[in-house]
């Protein structure tokens, strides 16, 4: 039996209850000085259930908004609690998406947006649970799948159809039920750099080749349903604000990050203004 670090489980049988978020990261944020914060005093604050809590970090971490183990929030975290507790802003949403689709951590997250809705594989949910049984198979007991995939398929589909993310329009569902990917959407351009730089410090590079990062799992333009022509416009509008270099040469286009910016600059351009140089 193969294991990994990929979580099978996020939401712990829970659905997306950004209310529940926001009460544990109102509760976090009086904490900012604090380097591990336990879940009891979590429970007691807020009145979750120890399941609730525990259901809640999760997907806080998931988000990139908390950090494991320690319950304490991240640096991104904390700037998005300052503006946007509820997380209801598009820009918020986007860069949560990124975060929760693109870290395959998050395995059945990243399975459905990652390989599932890019190559159409399934069209309902009972296709989806289908194909990540297949895809899974071997990887995971028998129990671990049966026991959380049809939880974390259901929470997935009901965040992007009921939820907060309803609101980026990425998830769809016809009348018939079934499922797909819209694409082409627009992203905040302080939002899409953020993701850009982030993308590229996990993987150590600051020269990304866009044809490679247009298709490439966990990358923005993935994630957001970009072909590679409606990609490189977007690079061109970050290049043209001074925020990276695109550059076309022998028939190769590539990206190239500056070295005083970084992903959380450009979250605060999005909240608080001009992008501030990395010091």
């Amino acid at each position: 039996m193969v294991q990994s670090n990929r979580k099978p489980q996020i939401s712990n049988g829970y659905l997306f209850e950004s209310d529940q978020l926001s009460r544990v990261l109102h509760f976090l944020t009086a904490r900012l000085a604090e380097k591990r914060i336990y879940r009891k005093d979590i429970q007691e604050s807020t009145g979750l259930s120890n399941r609730q809590i525990e259901s809640v970090v999760s997907i806080g971490c998931a988000l990139g908004l908390i950090k494991p183990g320690v319950q304490i929030l991240t640096a991104t975290g904390a700037l998005i609690v300052e503006h946007d507790i509820f997380l209801e802003q598009t820009g918020t949403l986007q860069w949560c998406h990124y975060q929760g689709a693109g870290n395959s951590r998050n395995l059945v997250w990243y399975e459905i947006f990652n390989r599932i809705l890019p190559a159409e594989l399934a069209y309902t949910e009972s296709g989806w649970l289908a194909n990540l049984r297949n895809s899974l198979s071997g990887q995971y007991t028998d129990r671990t799948i049966g026991k959380h995939l049809q939880q974390e398929v259901r929470f997935v589909i009901d965040a992007y159809l009921n939820r907060n993310f309803k609101k980026l329009e990425i998830l769809q569902q016809h009348s018939d039920g079934r499922l797909y990917r819209r694409r082409h959407l627009h992203v905040e351009p302080p939002i899409l750099c953020a993701m850009i730089y982030d993308y590229a410090a996990g993987r150590g590079e600051s020269l990304l080749q866009v044809r490679e990062i247009s298709e490439a799992e966990g990358s923005p333009s993935l994630l957001f349903g970009f072909d590679e022509t409606t990609f490189r416009q977007a690079i061109e509008l970050l290049h043209e604000n001074g925020w990276l270099r695109y550059e076309s040469t022998h028939n190769l286009d590539q990206i190239r990050l500056k070295e005083d910016f970084s992903a959380l600059a450009f979250l605060k351009r999005y909240y608080e203004g001009p992008v501030e140089k990395v010091k």
